[in-house]
């Protein structure tokens, strides 16, 4: 395997890691360490960390290495706000085809909530005609899986919302999905304590 497909290997195995929230926020991502998990050496996992970083998955700090962001109360906030309002332009721009990107969104073939809101949102996305949308849309759908296992874990109305909006999408209701998106993502900020909270390690003291 030569040097380029070993690297997005070790890329694509270790963003599926991150997604899946295998590593706790704030955890050190040591090169040498993964490598041997990984089956690679460090050199390939190093570029794959910083390709990461570069896409504001993971944080990288000088001195510090890399680590899963520790998320604040009010950088969730901004995060859900600033959700709203892309898919809100991604909407707004122009009437979306619900066909083919609607077989994105059939919930019967996404028993997990946060593939499922993924799935659609980035449906959302690909409706737009603005390509810079449709990217920042992808970007933040990555960045926010970790905390949407959260999300359901603390809402039980979660899955009733992601159901009546998908329901819009499949019938091209685009004002009533305008609108609920809104009002899920305001019930999100609403609750974004208590996801932070659901995020942090259980042995990680009080502050």
């Amino acid at each position: 395997m030569n040097a380029g497909s070993t690297m997005e290997r070790v890329y694509l195995d270790l963003k599926a890691r991150l997604l899946a929230g295998q590593y706790p926020p704030g955890t050190r991502l040591d090169p040498v360490q993964l490598a041997k998990s990984l089956r690679a050496s460090a050199t390939p996992v190093r570029e794959a960390l910083h390709r990461l970083a570069g896409e504001r998955i993971i944080d990288s700090w000088h001195q510090e290495g890399f680590r899963p962001p520790i998320l604040a109360e009010a950088d969730l906030h901004d995060l859900y706000n600033w959700a709203s309002h892309l898919l809100g332009l991604a909407l707004r721009s122009e009437v979306p085809v619900p066909d083919p990107p609607a077989v994105l969104v059939n919930l019967a073939s996404h028993a997990d909530y946060a593939e499922a809101l993924d799935s659609l949102f980035r449906a959302i996305a690909m409706g737009s005609a603005n390509r810079e949308i449709r990217f920042a849309i992808f970007s933040l759908v990555e960045r926010s899986h970790v905390f949407r296992r959260a999300e359901v874990r603390v809402d039980p109305s979660a899955r009733e919302l992601l159901a009546a909006m998908a329901a819009d999408y499949r019938f091209a209701r685009w004002s009533a999905l305008r609108a609920k998106i809104t009002r899920f993502h305001r019930h999100r900020m609403a609750m974004a304590g208590r996801v932070v909270a659901e995020l942090r390690p259980r042995d990680e003291p009080l502050r």
